[in-house]
């Protein structure tokens, strides 16, 4: 199969975070990007959903002022924060982790 390159520019910041993860999955940017690709032409659509940010969300169906919307996302994390100390609520960082 031919090979092409392509070239884009993202945020040194968000590499780094990416690089760490798909590390993680045995993976590198360009595979990733070619699977995403993949993805697009054989669904005819994105491969993952598109949707506003939870605070945005609330905010837009709520109609919750500024100041509203980072207090309720403020109690958000840090129910999130507890949840996860008190073993409520576990990450997962790789598909290993399921399995624990």
């Amino acid at each position: 199969m031919a090979s092409v390159q392509l070239r884009v520019r993202i945020d040194r910041k968000l590499k780094k975070k990416s690089d760490v993860i798909l590390k993680n999955l045995g993976l590198d940017a360009a595979s990733f990007v070619s699977m995403a690709l993949m993805q697009l032409v054989n669904r005819r659509a994105l491969p993952f959903a598109v949707v506003e940010s939870d605070a945005d969300y609330f905010a837009t169906e709520y109609g919750l002022s500024a100041i509203q919307r980072t207090r309720a996302a403020t109690v958000l994390t840090n129910e999130t924060k507890r949840a996860r100390r008190s073993g409520k609520l576990r990450s997962v960082a790789r598909p290993s982790d399921l399995a624990s």
